[in-house]
């Protein structure tokens, strides 16, 4: 009976290896140096009586500490302790990287090599191309005349990378993670952009290494030429800072210091900003800002957080375009959460940066004590909520404030064949110690109320199908609630802080105090109602929507609220909401006069995705808020549009318009064309066109073009 050709191959194999093992063994060479085992396979082995070498031959393959040597015929010399391989020589290592030679010399450990050329792939897909090479285990490989690029190409066919670079001598350092090159000219499509003598990056596996990052480089009509040389340097395995001095022709010099540390449980950030810059005073000044923000865990749950963020000139930050913020909160807070409790201290103070802001109307927050406990109550479906509060306020507009507060209530829900009844009562004590700071003699103002807020809740969800077949279902969702509030009103007395912003949306409208805070509390009584519904639409998708309106049962509204808001029936609040199965999404809320049905607040949204494509178009009607120094009316639209155009590319556009008082003034202009990765996914391309309509003093509006190029391994050039 005949054998299988395969069964044949390998006994063959199997004998050969006899002989070898024994005239390694003989020659002290069965193990390396740190006795790991060696395991040796070739189709044929023969041995050379004269000069005791042995030539394998036939897909030889040695392994050795997880490491593999492939090739079609390997000559071992135990005189020279050398090997060498010959055709299709493959090294293949534990961290992924790949060698490839046409023929290599080999120490006794097969840990040192010498290929002649010499092709590396480290694991992301970076290649190496070399006359020759040196490879040396865990250590450093060294390619002369070699080829070095990152990009992602299909050599086999003949295609070249987007860019390369070409060096007399490259190095890949293992154990620094470092990759050098000697004498290096980089190239573009295969034409030479630009030579250095020496040039080092880090390798694929490292994250952090210091040194220098390209240049940022960009021209403005106010700055001028700006040149940014930044330095980034690695302190610790958990702290580093980065330098980023800056050049502006027109407005001086500029440094930005980025500090980093983190902890086990602990991080800090740091950004201090320096600068001697021509600002809107006409003049050289010495500026400097700071953002530092440290957070940390403490014992028993409680976390602290910190942010310092200051400056010494209003514009200083967004003109030169470090940050963009108009108000700059600085805090120190600290805040622990468990099952039934939440525990809150906070200390904060403000900065506005706009023309209009004064030191005098910036609050000083010093302390915010608070702290609330939710657990069952004695009864069934029975919450009790306790809550306490202390506030001190300083520099507030022209008053010093004390605010202490208590609230005890209590929440019970009942469930009966689909209706759901809800109740609550809160018993709600303030003490306000107002001192007015205008008056010269220091007025003092202490006041006291007390507040009993009692609700009763009704909502009843029905389950219903519709349409051919009845393949459609809907739930319907009524809901009443009726809100007492007893007690004394001074609004008219107490400084309002906490309310300052208040609409009537879907939100609120079902809240017992719909202007939030402590500062704001209305005596009286509302009724309001509502229906919501969702439904699942074969056809249309999913869809949502509400309709309610609220009534004034008893009490009066104060001037401090616009005269529209002062009647007794509310606005319609509306909103809906469809989700189609065609990538499309459409919303719209708002609220509509009851009587007039003219709409007061309107917000519309329209966004498609699907395929690379995002379009998004929105419609902003704010009316002037519910209190008499809110913000003015505000009506805008916008677009906004990025389209995936493959191999990376992509568009993105965003228009803003202003329509306020009948006009349509172009706002903010967004339009970019980004290359990320690239088509080898090695170069990254952006080109920004924008326009900030916003001046202030020194700050004009600026229309500017941007262009990002970047490169894998080597930072970023931008212009």
């Amino acid at each position: 009976m005949a054998l299988p050709m395969e069964f044949l191959k390998r006994s063959i194999k199997a004998i050969l290896i006899v002989p070898v093992l024994i005239l390694f063994s003989w020659s002290g060479q069965l193990k390396a140096q740190d006795n790991s085992p060696v395991d040796f396979e070739a189709d044929s082995v023969t041995v050379n009586q004269q000069d005791d070498t042995m030539t394998a031959t036939g897909n030889v393959t040695i392994i050795q500490n997880d490491e593999t040597l492939r090739a079609d015929e390997v000559i071992y010399n135990p005189s020279s302790e050398t090997a060498r391989a010959i055709g299709n020589v493959v090294i293949t290592t534990l961290d992924g990287v790949t060698h490839y030679a046409d023929e290599m010399t080999l120490d006794e450990n097969f840990t040192h090599a010498i290929a002649r050329p010499l092709l590396t792939k480290l694991s992301d897909g970076t290649r190496f191309s070399a006359d020759s090479g040196e490879y040396t285990q865990n250590k450093r490989t060294v390619f002369d005349r070699s080829i070095f690029s990152p990009c992602k190409c299909n050599y086999d066919e003949g295609e070249s990378p987007i860019w390369d670079l070409r060096a007399s001598r490259s190095i890949h350092d293992v154990e620094s993670r470092t990759i050098s090159h000697q004498n290096v000219t980089m190239r573009i499509f295969g034409l030479p952009v630009f030579y250095l003598p020496i040039l080092a990056h880090p390798d694929q596996t490292v994250q952090r290494q210091s040194g220098f990052l390209a240049p940022d480089i960009a021209y403005s009509n106010d700055r001028g030429m700006t040149v940014t040389a930044p330095y980034y340097h690695v302190l610790s395995p958990t702290s580093d800072v980065e330098l980023q001095p800056t050049n502006f022709q027109f407005r001086g010099q500029g440094l930005k210091t980025i500090y980093r540390q983190r902890w086990d449980s602990s991080e800090l950030d740091t950004t201090i900003y320096t600068a001697n810059l021509e600002t809107f005073k006409k003049r050289r000044e010495l500026v400097a800002a700071t953002d530092t923000r440290f957070s940390t865990v403490l014992e028993d749950g409680w976390k602290m957080q910190m942010r310092l963020f200051r400056t010494s000139q209003d514009t200083f930050l967004r003109r030169y375009r470090y940050e963009a913020e108009q108000r700059l909160d600085s805090y120190v807070q600290a805040e622990k959460i468990s099952d039934d409790r939440y525990y809150l201290v906070k200390a904060s103070d403000t900065q506005g940066l706009r023309e209009t802001d004064t030191p005098d109307k910036e609050p000083v927050i010093l302390p915010y004590i608070y702290y609330e406990k939710i657990s069952d109550g004695p009864y069934a479906n029975q919450t009790i909520r306790q809550e306490l509060s202390a506030l001190q306020l300083d520099n507030d507009e022209g008053h010093d404030m004390v605010r202490w507060t208590g609230l005890l209530g209590t929440r019970y829900q009942h469930k009966a064949n689909g209706h759901i009844l809800t109740a609550t009562g809160d018993l709600l004590g303030s003490y306000h110690d107002i001192q007015s700071n205008n008056s010269g003699n220091g007025d003092l103002n202490e006041l006291g109320q007390a507040q009993v807020i009692v609700t009763g809740e009704w909502q009843y969800p029905v389950g219903v199908t519709y349409g051919d077949e009845k393949k459609a279902s809907a739930i319907l969702s009524p809901k009443v609630k009726l809100t007492a509030i007893e007690g004394s009103d001074r609004t008219a007395h107490i400084p309002n802080r906490d309310a300052a912003d208040f609409r009537l949306d879907e939100a609120n409208m079902f809240l017992a105090n719909r202007f939030q805070g402590r500062d704001f509390i209305l005596p009286g009584s509302h009724l309001a109602a509502g229906l919501s519904g969702v439904t699942e639409h074969p056809l249309f998708g999913d869809v949502s929507g509400f309709i309610g309106l609220s009534y004034r049962t008893t009490g009066t509204s104060p001037t401090s609220i616009t005269s529209d808001s002062r009647e007794a029936y509310s606005d319609y609040v509306t909103s809906l909401a469809v989700y189609t199965p065609f990538s499309l999404t459409l919303s719209w809320s708002g609220r509509a006069d009851r009587k007039t049905l003219e709409l007061n607040e309107s917000r519309a949204n329209a966004i498609y995705s699907a395929a690379g494509t995002s379009l998004e178009l929105s419609h902003t009607q704010i009316a002037k808020s519910y209190f008499v120094n809110g913000i003015e009316d505000r009506e805008e639209a916008t677009i906004n549009f990025t389209q995936s155009l493959g191999g990376g590319l992509s568009v993105t556009a965003e228009q803003v318009w202003n329509l306020s008082d009948g006009q349509s003034k172009k706002d903010q202009s967004i339009l970019s064309l980004g290359w990320a990765g690239g088509f080898q996914d090695c170069v990254g391309l952006s080109l920004e066109y924008k326009r900030d309509p916003y001046a202030d003093r020194d700050i004009k509006k600026v229309s500017e073009v941007q262009l990002h190029l970047s490169f894998k391994y080597l930072g970023s050039i931008s212009k």
